[in-house]
C-alpha cells in the first residue's frame, strides 16, 4: 500500500498512479482508501480529477521517504551489480601509460558504464606486476616481454632520445649510441635501461649513466633542466613533451612493449568490462600522435635505405 501512495503522491491522479505501477485504477482506489482505514485519517481531498495530499500525507510522506530512497539505492545496487559487480575496477599501471593514453581511454570507457567505479594506482613497472600476481589489480598496464600469465600487447614503439633544446644533437634524425657517448646520460628505470645497455653493447660502447633514475618522466624533467640526456619510452617523451627539449629516434632501433596484464580473479560482466577497456586503449594508443609520427619515421627510413 505504501508504494501506491508514494505513487498518488507523486502524480496526484488515481488514473497515472495506476499507468505509474501498471495496475488497474480500482486497485489504486482499494489501497488508498484501505490505508486511511488503517491509520485513521484523510490523506487525499479531491480537487476535480486531482488529489490534493493533506496535511497527514504530507507528514506520512516525509516518514516514508527514507525507506522508498534506500529501496531505491538497494535497486540501483542490484543492478550494478548484474553488470559490473559490487567492487570497482582496480587498475595499476606505469607512470608512462597511467598518466596519459590510459586516462583518455579511461574517460571513454565510464562514458560506455556510467555506473562503473575505478581505483587507479600509478606505481613502477615492477610494482604493477607484483600487484597483479598478488590480486591486488584486475588490469596492470606496464612496459617489457611477459612470459607468464595472462597478458595482452597493446603496442610496440621505438625508443627514443630526449636532448636539451640547444643540444648540437638536435640537427640529427637519430641519434646512437657513439652520439651519446661524451654526454652526461640519465637512466629511464629498470625497464629501460637494460635495454639501452644492449643497444650500447652492440655498438661496442660502454653504457656508462651518470644519473640514475626510477621513473622516465623524472628523466624527462631532469632534461628540461639541462642536466643531461636521456633514452627513454615515446609515450613519457610526448606526455611530458616541452620546448625544453627535442625528441630524437633512438638508434639502433630498439622497441619498448606496452603490455596488459589481467588478474586472474576477474570474471563475468568486469572481465568483458576490463576486455572493452583494452580495446578502447589499443585504440587510444594507434592512433595516438606517437604511432603516427612513428610510422612515418619507418617510412622515410625505409626510402633512405
Amino acid at each position: 500500500m505504501l508504494e501506491i501512495f508514494d505513487a498518488v503522491m507523486k502524480v496526484e491522479r488515481i488514473t497515472d498512479a495506476a499507468e505509474l505501477l501498471e495496475i488497474s485504477q480500482p486497485a489504486v482506489s482499494a489501497a488508498i482508501r484501505k490505508l486511511e482505514e488503517d491509520l485513521g485519517v484523510n490523506l487525499f481531498e479531491r480537487d476535480g480529477r486531482q488529489l490534493r495530499p493533506t496535511d497527514a500525507a504530507i507528514r506520512l510522506a516525509q516518514s516514508t521517504a527514507p525507506v522508498f530512497n534506500a529501496v531505491s539505492n538497494l535497486r540501483n545496487e542490484v543492478a550494478r551489480v548484474g553488470t559490473v559487480g559490487l567492487s570497482p575496477l582496480r587498475i595499476y599501471a606505469s607512470p608512462s601509460v597511467g598518466h596519459g593514453v590510459a586516462l583518455v581511454a579511461l574517460d571513454a570507457l565510464m562514458d560506455e558504464f556510467p555506473e562503473l567505479d575505478v581505483v587507479v594506482t600509478v606505481r613502477d613497472d615492477a610494482q604493477v606486476r607484483e600487484a597483479v600476481d598478488m590480486g591486488q589489480a584486475d588490469l596492470g598496464l606496464t612496459f617489457g616481454n611477459i612470459n607468464e600469465g595472462a597478458w595482452h600487447l597493446l603496442a610496440r614503439a621505438h625508443l627514443v632520445v630526449i636532448v636539451p633544446r640547444d643540444h648540437a644533437l638536435t640537427k640529427r634524425a637519430t641519434i646512437g649510441p657513439a652520439d651519446l657517448q661524451n654526454d652526461r646520460i640519465i637512466s629511464a628505470g629498470e625497464v629501460i635501461t637494460p635495454l639501452v645497455e644492449a643497444a650500447f653493447n652492440r655498438q661496442g660502447i660502454r653504457y656508462r649513466p651518470k644519473i640514475e633514475t626510477r621513473f622516465a618522466q623524472t628523466a624527462c624533467a631532469m632534461v628540461q633542466k639541462g642536466l643531461g640526456v636521456a633514452v627513454v619510452d615515446p609515450y613519457v617523451a610526448e606526455l611530458f613533451a616541452s620546448n625544453l627539449y627535442s625528441i630524437r629516434r633512438f638508434y639502433p632501433a630498439t622497441q619498448i612493449a606496452a603490455v596488459a596484464l589481467v588478474g586472474p580473479g576477474i570474471h563475468g560482466p568486469r572481465r568483458r568490462i576490463a576486455d572493452r577497456f583494452l580495446e578502447i586503449i589499443g585504440q587510444e594508443i594507434h592512433h595516438s600522435p606517437i604511432m603516427t609520427h612513428q610510422h612515418r619515421a619507418d617510412i622515410y627510413n625505409r626510402s633512405q635505405r
